[in-house]
C-alpha cells in the first residue's frame, strides 16, 4: 500500500474509533416547564352613571318621577343591577324621602338587569313619590351593581331638579 493510502486509512480508522459507544451514560434529566402564570385577579367593574333628563307628573297617587338613566361600564367586567334608589331633600338639606326599585322590579321592567362589559345602557325609570319634588331640590340617584369578580358597587350621583 501507498503511503497515502495508509494515511487516508489511518485518518479513517480514527474517526470511525470517535463514533463507537463509550457505553452506558447518565440520561439527561427532561426540562422542568416553567410554573403556570396564575390569572390575573379582575379588577372591579368600572360603573358611572348619570341622570340625562328627569320631570315629575302629578297623579292621584303621588308624584311620578320619570328619569332617564345612563349606566356605563368601561373597566372590562360586567355586572347586575340589584337597585335604583332615589332621595329627595328639602331645599335646607333635610332629606325628605327615599324610593327604591329592586332588582325583580327592573327585569319586570326591561326584561334584564345587566350591564355588559364594556357597555352603555340608557333607560328611563319611574318612581312615586308622596312629597312634592318642587325645582332647587337636591336629589340623589344611587344604582347598587354586583360585578362578576362579587364586588359590590353602588354608584351615586347628585342633581339639582329644574
Amino acid at each position: 500500500m501507498s503511503k497515502k493510502m495508509m494515511l487516508c486509512a489511518l485518518v479513517l480508522f480514527s474517526l470511525l474509533v470517535g463514533c463507537g459507544d463509550d457505553g452506558p451514560t447518565t440520561p439527561t434529566p427532561a426540562p422542568t416547564p416553567p410554573a403556570p402564570t396564575p390569572a390575573p385577579t379582575p379588577a372591579a367593574a368600572d360603573i358611572d352613571v348619570e341622570v340625562v333628563e328627569a320631570f315629575v307628573l302629578a297623579t292621584g297617587q303621588g308624584n311620578l318621577l320619570l328619569m332617564d338613566l345612563k349606566m356605563v361600564e368601561s373597566g372590562g367586567l360586567g355586572a347586575n343591577i340589584n337597585f335604583i334608589r332615589v332621595e329627595i331633600f328639602k331645599a335646607t338639606g333635610e332629606f325628605e324621602e327615599r324610593q327604591e326599585i329592586g332588582a325583580d322590579e327592573i327585569i319586570d321592567a326591561s326584561g334584564y338587569n345587566r350591564l355588559a362589559a364594556n357597555q352603555t345602557r340608557e333607560e328611563s325609570w319611574g318612581l312615586v313619590f308622596r312629597a312634592t319634588i318642587k325645582s332647587g331640590r337636591l336629589l340623589r340617584v344611587t344604582v347598587g351593581f354586583t360585578d362578576d369578580a362579587g364586588n359590590d358597587i353602588n354608584e351615586v350621583t347628585d342633581f339639582i331638579f329644574r
